[in-house]
């Protein structure tokens, strides 16, 4: 059993390296039918309070779409409060329910769910909660060594879905990623949807009371692209609807205005200063000047040095 379990971990997470984002969790489901029989699954995430929970994101393996719409219906349900109770009471261990004994078969039913198993996992240092259902039709239940299983699973799918969206944002970020580890992504009102744990540290190397789901209200500005305050620098990248914001500790090209960073980018592509000037629309001797000043704002370094420290902030 020890050995399907290390098997089936390995392709989740191999899965959320190779696997497009928008597929991943449809192949994370089918890679746990090594582990528990089922038929249907339920994938969801949202930020507390639970009993009016705003969700992230749903996604329903092999069950058809409008069970998502059914899902709000029932939130106010007393069966299916109670059964979403006890989930959280008991967050990080999997529950494994009879629809018809839970009172929920009405719900159910209709979509050819008999039995199911879930877990709900909380992050409190983010304030959310995150969710997976896997559905089965007919009389057989799940078995307590099923059970086990898929409770020792879960935090592994969550890690990988987390990093699946992380790497596979574009070809640039998936390759400045694992660089920068310190990454999140948040929304455009500053709620932290998914974070490494690395972010998490450096939040609270600037805000040591910091807990999610929003960021610090001097951080919400995702949309200026950057974010400096005393100890930490920010920037966001858009991501379609969400932002990509990866969080480092202040370095020496913090001291480097706008203007003077694209001035180094372009020297640490061995650029000169006329072609600095003809690329930046700036005059030579303005190019001249910026290039001056970044070599006495960080310490009269080389063009080489200037080039590493860029390429390990991610900006190259």
């Amino acid at each position: 059993m020890l050995h399907r379990l290390s098997r089936t971990l390995r392709e989740i997470h191999r899965l959320s390296r190779e696997v497009p984002v928008a597929c991943f969790q449809d192949a994370a489901f089918e890679a746990m039918k090594e582990l528990v029989r089922f038929d249907t699954g339920y994938w969801g995430g949202g930020r507390e309070p639970v009993e009016a929970v705003v969700m992230h994101y749903q996604h329903l393996h092999q069950l058809p779409v409008e069970m998502n719409a059914a899902f709000e219906k029932v939130k106010s349900h007393p069966k299916h409060i109670e059964v979403i109770f006890r989930c959280v009471t008991n967050a990080g261990q999997a529950q494994a329910f009879d629809v018809r004994e839970s009172g929920t078969g009405d719900f159910y039913t209709p979509y050819g769910i008999d039995q199911l198993v879930t877990l709900y996992q909380h992050d409190a240092d983010l304030g959310l909660y995150h969710v997976i259902s896997l559905f089965r039709s007919g009389e057989e239940r799940f078995t307590e060594p099923e059970r086990l299983l898929f409770e020792s699973a879960v935090p592994h799918l969550l890690d990988a879905r987390r990093e699946s969206k992380l790497l596979h944002l574009s070809g640039a970020n998936r390759d400045a990623c694992p660089l920068t580890p310190a990454a999140a992504l948040l929304d455009k009102e500053g709620v932290v949807h998914f974070a490494r744990p690395a972010f998490v540290d450096l939040m609270r190397r600037e805000w040591p009371e910091w807990r999610g789901p929003f960021v610090p209200e001097a951080m919400r500005r995702v949309q200026e692209g950057s974010f400096a305050g005393e100890q930490v620098a920010v920037r966001f990248t858009p991501q379609n609807n969400l932002f990509l914001a990866v969080a480092r500790v202040k370095g020496p090209l913090d001291r480097l205005t706008a203007r003077e960073l694209e001035v180094a980018k372009q020297l640490a592509r061995g650029a000169s200063h006329k072609e600095i000037a003809r690329d930046l629309a700036i005059a030579p001797a303005t190019a001249r000047n910026h290039i001056a000043s970044i070599h006495a704002k960080l310490g009269n370094s080389k063009v080489a040095q200037i080039t590493t420290l860029l390429m390990n902030e991610g900006w190259l």
